[in-house]
């Protein structure tokens, strides 16, 4: 009787894990990992076939966010072949990559399961590790808002009922996938990238500018969030006069959060703000692809910025050569990870939301702002700004290449009449 096929396990750690491991070996790698390759062999060379993989991540593992999107599509593809395949990543066909594709957006459902927060879990020896029985290849989020309120209420979260792929997340697996094999191509390993023989790869993902709707704080919601910033500088403002700042520059410059904790090539210091010849100030950038730009500076964030130098004791505004980190940890060394970004958003936002019960504020007002994340500051901000900006300008600033992906997300028709404020952050609260 032959042995039934085993299940998806994780196969790759976190980034500090990762990058302890030992190149070219398996000597430092987890045991159950190793298991679980031998499990496949002879059949499958999982063994050949993951140390290429591991490689590959190697070679994008200098900045911990691009390391775990890489490791995610190349983690399923890696599973998809070994287990529903047979076969090794190495002998791909086009047809293979483009039913890759087609099982990503159509997952079978019992690799499908709930967000674990860790893939690994320790086990019952002292210091092992052993993969998350929780764990799958794909996962299902749920709305974040249901996720807090049940956490709230103290609920159990309700599952959904089915997977929901985005287009984003399809053309991602796509790109990411080409990578990996143009990367074996100059290894020497291939001679051929089967992803990129496929023929209107498009058909597998949209490619319409990304919606925006129900990813915008409405005036009352911003209101309260910077309001709540403000708040919590002045109670403990060792620790949130950061919090306030990060909240307001977020907003004001719309950036992503890789243009304010930094890049592998790039770390943020005072002088990412500077002032012209004319007296106008500007935040320079590295943005995506390593793109420097620069974006304006209003006369508003100018006093958070500030208040903000001024609780660390520096004068309140830059000066030219200023090489001091932008941001601090609260030990006083340089530099926030996008994770601690995230949480120092989160953070404001739970409070904000905590104020809105306490003044009352029915559910329906509420939800919305439990559901947000740290990027719906940039939507909502240039969502507020676009019917009183010119869209070249708004472009610039949002970093778009193409003009008609800032014209379909934030002026066509929901979007522009979203909000009568502009620039003044301030709603008259009734």
């Amino acid at each position: 009787m032959t042995d039934p096929a085993p299940a998806p396990q994780p196969l790759f750690d976190t980034h500090p894990r990762f990058l302890a491991l030992s190149p070219g070996s398996l000597v430092f790698e987890n045991r159950f990992v190793v298991r679980f390759l031998n499990k496949l062999e002879p059949e499958v060379p999982a063994k050949a076939d993951y140390l290429h993989a591991r490689d590959f991540l190697r070679a994008y593992a200098g900045w911990e966010t691009t390391y775990k999107a890489y490791r995610i599509q190349v983690e399923r593809l890696l599973l998809w072949r070994w287990l529903k395949q047979g076969g090794s990543v190495l002998k791909l066909t086009r047809e293979d990559a483009e039913a890759f594709l087609g099982f990503s957006r159509e997952p079978d459902m019992e690799w499908v399961g709930q967000a674990v927060r860790r893939r690994f879990i320790a086990g019952e020896e002292p210091g092992e590790l052993v993969p998350n029985p929780q764990w799958r290849p794909y996962e299902i989020l749920g709305s974040k808002a249901a996720r807090k309120l049940a956490d709230e209420t103290g609920m159990p979260r309700q599952a959904p009922e089915r997977y929901k792929v985005t287009a984003s997340s399809l053309k991602q697996a796509f790109t990411i996938c080409c990578s990996f094999y143009d990367f074996l191509v100059g290894q020497d390993r291939l001679l051929d990238n089967p992803f990129r023989a496929i023929e209107e790869p498009g058909r597998f993902f949209e490619t319409r500018a990304p919606s925006i709707e129900g990813k915008v704080l409405n005036p009352l919601q911003w209101a309260f969030v910077i309001e709540t910033a403000e708040w919590m500088a002045q109670q403990d403002p060792e620790r949130h006069e950061r919090t306030l700042f990060v909240v307001a520059t977020l907003f004001s410059l719309y950036l992503r959060i890789s243009e304010l904790a930094g890049r592998p090539d790039w770390h943020p210091t005072m002088q990412a703000f500077q002032q012209d010849s004319a007296g106008a100030w500007w935040y320079v950038t590295v943005g995506k692809g390593g793109k420097e730009r620069r974006i304006s500076v209003s006369s508003e964030l100018l006093g958070y910025l500030k208040r903000y130098r001024l609780s660390r004791k520096l004068t309140p505004l830059p000066q030219p050569g200023e090489n001091v980190p932008l941001l601090l940890k609260l030990d006083g060394r340089g530099g926030l990870t996008d994770r601690q970004i995230r949480n120092i958003v989160q953070k404001c936002f739970d409070s904000a939301v905590r104020r809105m019960q306490a003044e009352g504020r029915g559910e329906r007002e509420v939800s919305s702002l439990r559901a947000a994340s740290t990027y719906w500051l940039r939507h909502t901000s240039a969502s507020y700004d676009a019917p009183h900006r010119p869209l070249r300008n708004l472009q610039v600033d949002l970093g778009h290449a193409k003009a008609s992906t800032t014209h379909e997300t934030y002026y066509g028709g929901v979007a522009a009449e979203r909000t009568p404020t502009g620039r003044p952050r301030r709603v008259k609260r009734r």
